[in-house]
């Protein structure tokens, strides 16, 4: 009895800084594996979203006009900042040191989803740039910032 009564002391004593010292430690391994697809998901879709609205835009009325340079740059923008997320995603595995790149990405979005609500293109890129702004979304959750107001 005396025993049992040791151990249960020793067990209540000992619970609460155990519980302390687990939350100082990283994530598990499952929330990190799950940001890294996130990640590569998103720059995947933006890299397809690129390449589609380039090809568009070079059939389209806005050929050789600002509007087209405009948002290839916005394009490429997006692009890069999501190189940079990968990079340093894949550096760290740290949410806090990458947030800024996501929200470079996030911001680049904006740019891009004013121009593609205002100026319809065709409906495969369009349909490309619902499922891009869904990826953010789903970056931004990741990464534990507020959802994007479209």
């Amino acid at each position: 009895m005396k025993r049992h009564v040791r151990t249960a002391m020793a067990v209540a004593l000992l619970l609460p800084g155990i519980l302390a010292a687990q939350r100082r430690y990283p994530p598990p391994e499952g929330r990190n594996s799950n940001i890294s697809r996130v990640v590569a998901d998103c720059e995947e879709r933006t890299n397809q979203f690129r390449r589609s609205l380039r090809a568009a835009l070079d059939r389209s009325a806005y050929e050789g006009t600002r509007r087209e340079d405009q948002l290839n740059v916005d394009a490429e923008r997006l692009e890069r900042a999501m190189n940079r997320v990968r990079e340093a995603w894949n550096r760290e595995h740290d949410p806090p040191k990458t947030r800024h790149f996501v929200e470079d990405a996030i911001t680049a979005g904006q740019d891009i989803n004013r121009t593609m609500v205002r100026r319809r293109l065709n409906p495969d890129v369009q349909h490309q740039w619902d499922v891009v702004r869904n990826e953010l979304n789903r970056l931004a959750e990741a990464f534990e910032l507020p959802r994007i107001r479209w």
